[in-house]
């Protein structure tokens, strides 16, 4: 008769393979690790019929062989489940990192656009030409105002000097050191308002609407081509008036 301690192996192995098998149903891991387990627990069984002599020594070795190949395999696909999502998620940031910058770009020249003719373009060749060319009001300010003074007063003693410039939107905008700073991409304004990813336009609607009596610019503008169907990157609503983007921290 063969010693208690010949069955601890298998029994041990047909426990684990069945926790890890239950665990795995029970908490929806993928089914790699669900076939693992379970090939683990038909080890432990296999091996438990050879120590009780039910199934015989060559047989079982042709088992044990064919086990080991398909749980290598299994390891491997283990590995690459999860090794797929992590490389997903480093080109899904990468990606939207990239069109967040694009919206930003938009969104900036829209912004001095807006400033210029008090409204927004839903065009995007016009907004490619008003930031190569165009430019802005800008309030010069020169002096300071001292403690015991308000900014009138110093500006009617000519202390201080407060004057509306027009300032270039590709130089006061684009690049200053401090836009150049944490781009992801260089600027083009020949590429803006293109997806640097796909090449494709931005979806871009500009309008007005009325807001407790008064009009009111708003604009839309969206990713043309999102990595993942129904997660589509933009700023904007034609429904109120906000340039809020819908990626996080903005």
């Amino acid at each position: 008769m063969k010693s208690i301690g010949g069955y601890i192996f298998p029994v041990l192995l047909i426990i684990l393979g069945g926790i890890i098998f239950v665990i795995g149903l029970s908490s929806g891991q993928n089914m790699w690790v669900k076939l693992g387990s379970f090939l683990t627990l038909l080890t432990g069984v296999i091996a438990l019929l050879l120590q009780l002599g039910i199934l015989g020594r060559k047989a079982g070795m042709a088992i044990g062989i064919a086990f080991g190949l398909i749980a290598v395999f299994l390891a491997f696909r283990n590995y690459r489940s999860i090794a797929e999502v992590i490389e997903f998620n480093e080109r899904k940031a990468a990606y939207d990192a990239r069109i967040i910058q694009a919206l930003k770009d938009i969104r900036d020249a829209q912004s001095k656009y807006k400033e210029a003719n008090n409204a927004y373009t839903g065009n995007l060749a016009v907004l490619r030409d008003f930031v190569k060319n165009g430019t802005y009001p800008m309030v010069r300010k020169e002096g300071q105002v001292p403690d015991t003074l308000t900014e009138l007063q110093a500006l009617q003693m000519g202390i201080i000097v407060r004057d509306t410039i027009r300032a270039s939107v590709l130089d006061s905008v684009f690049r200053t050191a401090r836009a150049l700073e944490k781009r992801v991409y260089p600027f083009n304004p020949d590429s803006l308002g293109f997806s640097p990813v796909s090449g494709k336009p931005f979806l871009l609607t500009a309008g007005m609407i009325n807001s407790s009596g008064r009009n009111v610019p708003v604009m839309l503008c969206k990713d043309p081509s999102p990595m993942v169907a129904g997660d589509t990157l933009l700023f904007g609503s034609m429904e109120k008036a906000t340039v809020a983007g819908n990626w996080k921290g903005d």
